[in-house]
This record gives C-alpha cells, sequence and structure tokens, in this order.
C-alpha cells in the first residue's frame, strides 16, 4: 500500500517510511492514514515530506498463497522468508520510484511487526537507514512466565489505577478456585457459581487449565486503555470492582466480574474443541500459532511459585508443547531446538545492529521480552509510564497521557537525528 500525499520525489531527501505488516490485524490501505501499529510514523510524515508505504506478512490477511493452511502448506510460513520479502519489496519500489541513496528508509512497526522492522535493519543495513520497534518481544523464549509477572505487576501499578489490593483479591481468589478444583463437590460448586455450559467438565484437568490456567477472568493489561467507556473495560475499573468488599469474598468478586464481562451467558469450557479448532486447516489463527511452535515460543505459563495472579501450576509449558504436537505434528524436541536456533539467528537480547530505537509500555506483558537494555550504548530505549502493548503508535487523542505523547515525541526526535545521519 502507499501514501505518496507528502512525498517530494526521489530528486530530493525525503525520506522513505515502511510500516512493517505482521500477523494482524489484516492490512489495507488505511494504515497509512490511520494505523495501531504505525501511526507515529503517519503523524512525522507530513514534516519530512516522506513517502509512506506498508507492506503485508506472507501468510497473513490476503497475503496468503494457500486457500488452507494444512501443515505442508505452512513450510514457506517464516520471519526469513518474511525479510526477504521486505527486502525485495524495497528494491522494487527503489525502482518504480527512481529512489537514491538520499531516500533514506525507516521501518516501524509494534509487536512482531516490530520485531520484523528491527530484523530487517538487522538483515538489510544496506536498505534500510533506521527502525523504530515497538513492544517488540526480541528475545524468543519458549517459556514466558515473565507475561503473567508483568500482568501481576500492572494489577498493582498505580498509574493506571492498580494497587497492592486489587493484585491480592486476583491471586487469592485463583487460590480458593485451585484448592476447588481437587474436589468432585468443588468442581461442581464452580461449574455452578461460574455458569459453565457443560455439566463436569471441570472433571478434566485440560478443561481446568482452559478455566483458570491463564485466569477466570480478563485483565486487559496488553490493551489497557484508562479512556476506554464500556463496563469493566481497564484496570481501574475491574479493581475498582474486586476491591469492593461488599462484593463478597475473593472468588465471588471474580464470579461478579466474570458474569459481566461473558454478559451473563453461560461459559463454554473444551480443551478438545479447542485443539479440533486450532487444527482446522481453515482457520487463520494457524499461521501465528505455527510461528510460535517454529521460531519463537512465547507460551504465556502460570507455573508455580511465580507472580502469576492465576490459579498456579495449571498452565505449564506441556499444554503448549501439546498444542503444537496435535495441531502441526511438531514436538517437544522441535519446539525447543527451532527456539534456540531463532536466538542464534537474529541474537535476541544480544542483538548486532544500530539505529533501532526500542520502546516498551510499562503495562505491557510483552515488554518481559523486549529490548530494555541495548547490547550497545549507542541504541536508545524507552519505558513509558503507564503505557499498555504499543499504545503509542495508535492514533494520537486528546485523553492520551502526558507520558505517551512524551513517548512519540522522543521517537520523532530520534527519527529527525537519524535522518541527518
Amino acid at each position: 500500500f502507499v501514501n505518496t500525499t507528502f512525498w517530494n520525489g526521489s530528486d530530493s531527501n525525503s525520506p522513505i517510511f515502511l510500516c512493517v505488516g505482521g500477523e494482524g490485524p489484516p492490512m489495507d490501505a488505511s494504515v497509512l492514514i490511520a494505523s495501531a501499529h504505525c501511526n507515529d510514523m503517519v503523524e512525522l510524515a507530513p514534516k519530512h515530506g516522506a513517502l509512506m508505504l506498508a507492506l503485508e506478512h506472507r501468510y497473513y490477511g490476503p497475503s496468503t498463497p494457500f486457500e488452507e493452511l494444512t501443515n505442508e502448506n505452512l513450510i514457506y510460513l517464516n520471519s526469513e522468508q518474511a525479510l526477504g520479502d521486505i527486502a525485495s519489496f524495497i528494491q522494487m519500489v527503489q525502482g518504480d520510484y527512481d529512489t537514491t541513496s538520499a531516500n533514506k528508509w525507516v521501518t516501524w512497526g509494534g509487536s512482531y511487526p516490530g520485531m520484523m522492522a528491527a530484523m530487517a535493519r538487522l538483515r538489510f543495513p544496506h536498505l534500510i537507514h533506521a527502525s523504530v520497534s515497538s513492544s517488540s518481544p526480541i528475545q524468543a523464549s519458549v517459556d514466558m512466565p515473565g507475561y503473567n509477572n508483568v500482568v501481576s505487576e500492572s494489577l498493582a501499578a498505580l498509574s493506571v489505577g492498580g494497587s497492592d489490593a486489587c493484585r491480592d483479591v486476583v491471586s487469592s481468589g485463583h487460590v480458593a478456585i485451585g484448592e476447588l478444583l481437587k474436589t468432585t463437590e468443588g468442581q461442581d460448586s464452580l461449574e455452578t457459581q461460574f455458569n459453565i455450559c457443560i455439566p463436569h467438565s471441570l472433571r478434566d484437568v485440560k478443561n481446568q487449565e482452559q478455566f483458570a490456567g491463564d485466569g477466570v477472568v480478563y485483565i486487559p493489561a496488553q490493551s489497557n486503555d484508562p479512556a476506554c467507556t464500556t463496563p469493566y473495560c481497564d484496570i481501574a475499573s475491574i479493581c475498582e470492582l474486586l476491591v469492593d468488599e461488599s462484593n463478597g469474598e475473593p472468588i465471588d468478586r471474580l464470579v461478579k466480574l466474570s458474569n459481566i464481562q461473558h454478559m451473563n451467558s453461560c461459559i463454554p469450557v473444551s480443551y478438545d474443541t479447542m485443539i479440533k479448532g486450532i487444527s482446522n486447516p481453515k482457520n487463520p489463527e494457524r499461521s501465528w500459532l505455527y510461528q510460535t511452535c517454529t521460531e519463537w515460543g512465547f507460551y504465556q505459563t502460570c507455573e508455580e511459585d511465580t507472580a502469576c495472579p492465576y490459579t498456579q501450576g495449571l498452565h505449564t509449558l506441556d499444554v503448549d508443547y501439546d498444542i503444537c504436537q496435535q495441531a502441526f505434528d511438531i514436538d517437544k524436541t522441535t519446539v525447543d531446538t527451532r527456539v534456540g536456533y531463532t536466538n542464534y539467528v537474529y541474537g535476541g537480547w544480544d542483538i548486532q545492529a544500530t539505529r533501532i530505537m526500542y520502546t516498551n509500555g510499562q503495562i505491557d506483558p510483552w515488554r518481559a521480552l523486549g529490548v530494555s537494555t541495548p547490547p550497545n550504548d549507542s541504541e536508545p530505549t524507552l519505558l513509558v509510564e503507564g503505557a499498555s502493548h504499543h499504545f503509542w503508535t495508535h492514533p494520537s487523542l486528546p485523553t492520551d497521557s502526558s507520558e505517551v505523547n512524551a513517548a512519540r515525541q522522543a521517537i520523532w526526535d530520534q527519527v529527525d537525528e537519524w535522518l541527518k545521519e
């Protein structure tokens, strides 16, 4: 996708900004007008008369080479091939627009696209001048307990309306749930309280993991928006409910929140149904899941003796290994080997590339694997207080915090400096 609105042409020093695609949402031309992943790019483009481009990642959105995502058809899905697509795309644009070395390329992205933006700079420094990599978990890891550890921190973060009391309610409530899961009477009680659709679902330990291993309520740490207006849509409003002792014991408060979030509908709990869904070759969610099994891991476990606020010991790595095996016929050893190879190829936290800015949000659980200390002193990093997953890459709004606005300005100032080099 191309937006030439501000482009001054190849006879000037105008830069070329590339919004790098990833696992979702599907791209269309609107990302060059208002984008969740690259609006920091869109808002800076007029200042520099930049040509704006966006490239969708293979196997996502309409850029899928096969009608069905069978195991055999997924063999061409990997970051190496996608980086090659970026290089080929750049070279095509250079020919179509008759650009020169004065037209410096900058890649932009948040989350996995932010990883790709950084790794494109690493792999093709002769093509890409600089990169803005927002909320990007650069370090591949099979086990990612840090995700839920940060969720715990976020529940207690005063900057977003959290508190120690709020975190304690979530944790103690899930401890109580764990105890009830140990007996059939307790399981039946939970099914009644939380309105589980199918009776005796919680007899199956895999269903117990589906129910409580990742929380019986949704905590929007990754997507937290303090300006949201729907009921209990952010950490502050959720914590207001949870710390209210008039709502009963901690487990009672979780029940009340769960009923609100599910709009009093029954909750389907079925591990087997989940496996059937992700094994369906027509399911577009298979693409990213395949990449976790073959490159990244990122399995958000909730193991015992961690800070995870949910029922500990249910979501272990065995759950994710089983998903890879059943959905793609990829065994545990292969998952471990491939994720290790990813860090060998790209460097992980020790990524050896220059002119990359790494920005992470304090509330974002993905910051657990992001670059907070650069491998060399010249690369800028930024932690944005109170911010969730690449919140500063969203279109600017009057409700944005001063910290988010300052992060955008810091990014723009850094790109300004790099374009002078």
